[in-house]
């Protein structure tokens, strides 16, 4: 009676390696190519700022559309710091960054910060999710750059 069981416990085991091994390989080298192009645009967007000292509303969209266009749907933030010195009370400065809403002109020694988080899983992350019970961490990135001009 045992080696009934043994046999049916084999079949499944030996389906779930065929089926679901390729799957995890594919949705990983997937993943690893879309993670990838996907900070490859944030940084194109932190040199473009850091050489110019501008962000016009195009560069922006161009920006979210980039990111958006790898078959998952991510939300991006750009912010910007601006560097501030402050006097110290004893005859000297300090220096220090403060978050502003004006994204559009940039001064020497800014800061900017680009965060890119995926929203939801891919279509091949969710069928691995459900096959084998393996959920991939969701791709959350932060990059940040100072404006050269």
């Amino acid at each position: 009676m045992t080696d009934i069981f043994n046999k049916i416990l084999g079949v499944l085991l030996a389906f779930t390696l065929l089926a679901g091994g390729p799957l995890v390989i594919n949705t990983m080298g997937k993943d690893l190519t879309m993670n990838r192009s996907v900070l490859n645009e944030m940084t194109n967007l932190i040199n473009k700022v850091s050489d110019d000292a501008r962000l016009s509303p195009i560069d922006l969209s161009d920006f979210y559309l980039g990111v958006s266009s790898y078959g998952i749907t991510m939300d991006a933030t750009v912010r910007r710091y601006v560097k501030t010195v402050n006097p110290d009370g004893s005859g000297g400065t300090y220096t220090s960054y403060v978050l502003t809403d004006d994204v559009s002109k940039w001064n020497e020694g800014d800061i900017i910060k680009v965060t890119v988080k995926a929203i939801d899983y891919t279509a091949a992350q969710r069928i691995q999710y459900r096959l084998l019970h393996l959920s991939p961490p969701k791709f959350d990135q932060t990059l940040a750059g100072m404006v050269r001009k």
